[in-house]
């Protein structure tokens, strides 16, 4: 249906809030709980937060490219904030309200994820403090959301893309 993605925003766009709410619950819940286990089962390791960031970007990839549905997925953002809630509260809650204002102020849930896909590398590794392993996948995540957000970008210049507003008033229950 609709986009043909597997994700929360197609899902709330073509079956309305209650399922899209559902949805993004169990897509945060992908990347997340694999790496809280991280935390929970390797406390004192001296490469936690690797493998908290390989983890997790072994789920969001999961989420995009199950093999189980002929490799079409979501496109990871709900994933992502599952990932950074996981790792960092704040650090998920800012994800997911700077998320929230772009995609309000922009009217397009594509430019709030591709914002974030692209802020998280940039502050990654800006702050200079986390290893190449975390970088390559924050780069790799980078890389594959601007891929999938492709034919977002083509839809909002062709202005054939549909926009929150347009969702909010569709599916009013």
């Amino acid at each position: 249906m609709g986009s043909g993605n597997a994700g929360a925003s197609n899902v709330t766009s073509e079956m309305g809030w209650k399922y899209g709410v559902i949805t993004a619950v169990c897509d945060i819940l992908k990347a997340f709980l694999p790496v809280k286990l991280i935390i929970i089962l390797l406390p004192n390791t001296n490469q936690q937060f690797e493998l908290m960031a390989i983890t997790g970007m072994g789920a969001i990839l999961g989420h995009i490219y199950p093999f189980f549905i002929n490799f079409k997925g979501g496109k990871g953002i709900a994933s992502y904030l599952g990932m950074l809630l996981a790792i960092d509260i704040k650090i998920g809650l800012i994800a997911i309200i700077l998320l929230c204002l772009i995609t309000i102020i922009t009217d397009y849930v594509a430019i709030g994820s591709i914002f974030l896909y692209l802020a998280v590398p940039i502050v990654i590794i800006s702050s200079g403090n986390y290893s190449i392993i975390v970088i390559i996948c924050s780069l790799i995540l980078l890389i594959v959301g601007m891929i999938k957000h492709v034919i977002n970008i083509q839809r909002i210049m062709n202005g054939k893309e549909t926009g929150l507003r347009s969702v909010i008033y569709k599916n009013k229950e």
